[in-house]
């Protein structure tokens, strides 16, 4: 391994993982984040997505927890709210997540929505505020 020039840290790839059953919007943002730099996972069905399948944490040493989770709400089986909730509720260290949907939602899931510190985008996402958004992460993610 090289020594690196004085005052550069090393830069790890940060990771994503987007879930999302339109395989359209999965490849949209999986390019999006992808340009950026990201290594991304994606799951067109909830229920094969580790955070899913697991009892606990997927992740370990070797395979790290994701540096950002990005799940559709509308999906077959279980909706995003409840695969973020779920992930939380199993110990998955990531800490930054966001839940994006086509359709409105109702206050109720909203409140659940901020009570686990996620990111609400509505379709068709505002590329500005989603790239706004990555930025805070990826400055969080230098520190």
């Amino acid at each position: 391994m090289k020594p690196e020039p004085d005052g550069m840290k090393s830069r790890r790839t940060p990771k994503a993982v987007v879930v999302d059953d339109d395989p359209a919007a999965l490849l949209y943002v999986r390019h999006i984040l992808q340009r950026r730099g990201y290594e991304v996972l994606t799951y067109e069905n909830p229920v094969h997505c580790p955070l899913y399948q697991c009892s606990g944490c997927p992740c370990s040493l070797e395979n790290r927890c994701p540096d950002l989770i990005i799940s559709d709400f509308n999906m077959p089986g279980v909706n995003g709210v409840e695969l973020l909730e779920l992930s939380k509720k199993k110990g998955c260290r990531c800490r930054h997540f966001a839940l994006i949907s086509g359709n409105g939602l109702q206050d109720s899931n909203l409140l659940r929505i901020n009570k686990i510190g996620t990111r609400y985008f509505a379709k068709p996402l505002d590329l500005d505020e989603f790239h706004s958004w990555l930025d805070r992460i990826e400055c969080d993610l230098a520190e």
